[in-house]
């Protein structure tokens, strides 16, 4: 039986190393949006899960308890869309070599 070559496992770990700093530095650059309620409230988030905007319209002020509801559904959708965007990004950068959600756990954005 032939030992692996170690030489090739590190170069691949080495090449695994630098394409995950190319998905972190990808990730930044991501911008996913959500809304609510006919786009009475509206959220981005940046493709490392943070919320980097969030518009209510005046109007609904009144009703404290649906601007929560929205303000929560809108959040989660540009959530969900940032993480769609993510693995997609993390499946070109890594050409399907990697499983997208192992390195989304790995970079604390997996569910």
């Amino acid at each position: 039986m032939a030992m692996p070559n170690f030489g090739d496992m590190m170069k691949q770990i080495q090449q695994a190393g630098e394409k995950m700093q190319d998905v972190q530095k990808q990730l930044e650059k991501i911008v996913a949006y959500g809304e609510a309620g006919g786009g009475m409230v509206k959220a981005s988030v940046s493709g490392k899960q943070k919320v980097l905007s969030l518009t209510i319209d005046p109007d609904i002020m009144d009703d404290p308890e649906m601007v929560q509801d929205l303000v929560l559904a809108a959040v989660n959708n540009a959530l969900d869309e940032a993480a769609k965007l993510a693995q997609e990004e993390i499946s070109r950068a890594t050409g399907g070599m990697m499983n997208p959600a192992d390195i989304l756990k790995n970079l604390n954005l997996g569910k």
